[in-house]
Order: C-alpha cells, then sequence, then structure tokens
C-alpha cells in the first residue's frame, strides 16, 4: 500500500529528488505557504498526477512578510480549483509575536469557513495555540482537521480525536524525544504521518523518504506490525482527503 506524507513542502525540492521519492510510492499532500508556491504546487500536481496532493494555504509566517494581499487571491485559487486540501494555515504563538496574533486568528478563520463550504481537510500550524485552534474548529464545525507536527499537551490528544480530527506525526520524533509520548498516546485509529520536509530540523533535512524509517521506529513504540502502521495510516489520510481506498 502507498505510504502518505500528509505535510509536506514539495515545491522546494529538486527534480531528482522528486523521481526519487515518487519511486518510493509515496503520495504527497503538498503544502503551500503563499501564492508562489501554491501555483508551483499545482504545476507539480499536474506533473504527478498519482502522487501530489495539491493544498493552498497562507503560513502565519507570511504576515511577518508583508504578504496578507496574498490571502484573497489564494482563497480564489483554492475555490476555482476545488483542492481538497487546505494548509498550511493555523495560527502561530510561539514563533510569531502577539501584535499579530488578532491578525492570525482573522485569516484563520477565512480558510475555515471555506473549508467547511469545499468540505475540505484543513492542514493547521499551531504552535502554542492547539487549544485555541481546536475551539475554533469545533467552534465552526469543521469536520475534517489535521495537526501537523502536533507537539501540545497529551491532554489535549483525547479532545482533538473526539471530534474526530487527526495527529499528524512528523519523522522528525525520532529523535525529538520529549515528545515520543505523543506515539504512545495517540490511538493508531486517529494517526497520519509527515516529513515537513525539507525542513531543517537540528541539521537533519527532513524528507519524504525517512518515513519508512519513522515506521518501523512507531512500530517499535507501539508494538504493532509495521503493514498495519501502513495500512492504519494510509486510510486515515485517505478519508481525510476524501480519496476512495
Amino acid at each position: 500500500m502507498d505510504i502518505y506524507d500528509m505535510h509536506c513542502h514539495l515545491n522546494e525540492f529538486q527534480e531528482n529528488e522528486l523521481e526519487e521519492i515518487f519511486k518510493s510510492n509515496i503520495k504527497v499532500a503538498a503544502v503551500s505557504e503563499d501564492i508562489k508556491s501554491l501555483n508551483k504546487i499545482i504545476e507539480l500536481s499536474y506533473s504527478y498526477p498519482k502522487n501530489v496532493i495539491p493544498c493552498g494555504g497562507f503560513h502565519p509566517w507570511m504576515i511577518k512578510e508583508g504578504k496578507t494581499e496574498e490571502v484573497k487571491i489564494i482563497l480564489k485559487i483554492i475555490e476555482k480549483n476545488g483542492l481538497k486540501c487546505i494548509g498550511e494555515v493555523g495560527i502561530d504563538k510561539r514563533f510569531l509575536s502577539e501584535d499579530t496574533y488578532k491578525m492570525q486568528e482573522e485569516i484563520f478563520l477565512l480558510f475555515v469557513n471555506l473549508a467547511k463550504e469545499l468540505n475540505a481537510m484543513i492542514n493547521i500550524h499551531s504552535p502554542n495555540a492547539w487549544n485555541e485552534v481546536l475551539n475554533i474548529l469545533k467552534n465552526k464545525e469543521v469536520k475534517k482537521a489535521m495537526f501537523h507536527w502536533y507537539t501540545g499537551p497529551l491532554t489535549l490528544i483525547d479532545q482533538i480525536i473526539r471530534e474526530d480530527y487527526v495527529i499528524s506525526l512528523n519523522a522528525a520524533l525520532m529523535i525529538q524525544k520529549k515528545y515520543q509520548k505523543i506515539i504512545e498516546n495517540t490511538p493508531l485509529s486517529s494517526v497520519v504521518l509527515e516529513s515537513d520536509g525539507p525542513y531543517n530540523y537540528h541539521g537533519v533535512r527532513l524528507s519524504p523518504l525517512m518515513l519508512y524509517k519513522f515506521i518501523d521506529f512507531i512500530s517499535g513504540i507501539k508494538k504493532v506490525e509495521r503493514n498495519t502502521i501502513i495500512s492504519t495510516t494510509s486510510k486515515n489520510a485517505m478519508k481525510l482527503l476524501s480519496l476512495s481506498f
């Protein structure tokens, strides 16, 4: 069965790297963060239609880049193309200053409303804003949401799962030891996998190709066969993306 990388900045990889990734039976939910990256992702989805699921979004960090005027255009591109995945979007209270919080929430709500309208999944960036984002999703009655690279409180996991939302485990957890209990505490039925490649985490350049090793790592922690991890996380991903089994 194919492996799904549910959060990856595919537009930042070189052509030879893409060929290597797709030879390995990996399908990628390719997130974007501005107009330029979204256009590239859509282009890649045409070049690799069986492997790339385009996601349209506006990364909160783009606020400090002065790109807020791009939001309305991105929303129109998502709607025009009927994208099944909206992201990377969210609220960041770890890496951004407090004076941006109000604008972050206003922009996030625009994408939340569109996700609900299109019945699309929403691919969420929410460092130190896990609870706020969860409350917004609940209040807006969003059906399909994924908490990207979840490193939030263990106590919040049950609440996320109760809403039928999904937690995305990042391959960096192999070295991110203080968060490995998230693997133990999240049932496989609510898990998807991701790389967030090619982000450089503590000197490690993340890549979808790391997911094979990560699956073995999860298998060792949860004492579950690797094939079960692949099949369950892939089915979870397909459900989020409204793909047929």
